[in-house]
């Protein structure tokens, strides 16, 4: 799904995407039937936990799959501590789910990304 995504969809190329740290993360994942309709994953032994590889099914984007799969992760969070590189055209969803930007706008694999941290996280 992430290649469809990301490789295919956005053109970037496959070698930040296989970058050899999937066996180090947990990952969620939103089947419909038999199909994987969205994806991320999370470095949960970080602290901060790092949110990454958020993907939905092109043909499956904009029918609230996305916004489910963040709320699941979001409440996996809790209260911890978490951070994420959201797409700059993303970053006002984001944002409405909970996470706040930190910083100036930087390229990731050609594209514009926003640091955001988890709002939900406790202060200690």
């Amino acid at each position: 799904l992430r290649c469809e995504v990301f490789v295919v969809g956005q053109a970037i190329t496959a070698v930040p995407e296989i970058d050899g740290r999937d066996p180090a993360c947990e990952h969620v994942r939103v089947v419909d039937g038999d199909a994987l309709v969205g994806t991320a994953r999370l470095f949960h032994r970080k602290d901060p936990i790092k949110v990454g590889r958020v993907a939905v099914h092109p043909e499956r984007q904009r029918e609230g799959i996305g916004t489910f799969l963040m709320e699941r992760i979001q409440s996996h969070l809790g209260d911890r501590r978490a951070e994420l590189h959201a797409q700059a055209y993303l970053e006002g969803w984001y944002d409405d789910l909970g996470w706040e930007r930190r910083g100036d706008a930087f390229m990731e694999a050609e594209i514009p990304h926003v640091h955001m941290v988890w709002r939900g996280a406790s202060d200690t």
